[in-house]
């Protein structure tokens, strides 16, 4: 069965979930990947590299973290579960609290 899994910008509240998808299962290895090589993606695509390889999921994740270079980004999946960004708990982890700063 198909869980369409999004990233989420959590400088927003709520959080800004992206329009386009990043996994179509909960397999959460790449996404996680990306978020932990964030800096290196980013600097990639500011020289003019493609960094997806025709992966159409991981273009979409790159295009949200190009979007979102500095931001605290979350995991959630179609169904408004959230996972963890690292590590490799596949469980969904409670809702990120709404940001309370000024």
């Amino acid at each position: 069965m198909s869980t369409y899994v999004y990233l989420a910008c959590l400088e927003h509240t709520p959080p800004l979930v992206a329009d386009e998808e990043s996994e179509q299962h909960l397999t959460l290895d790449a996404i996680r990947a990306d978020l932990a090589n964030r800096d290196l993606i980013l600097k990639a695509v500011e020289a003019g590299y493609r960094v997806s390889a025709d992966d159409y999921f991981r273009d979409h994740t790159v295009g949200f973290l190009v979007q979102h270079p500095r931001c605290r980004i979350g995991i959630r999946d179609e169904h408004g579960r959230w996972y963890a960004t690292t590590g490799d708990n596949d469980n969904p982890i409670p809702p990120p609290a709404e940001d309370t700063r000024p």
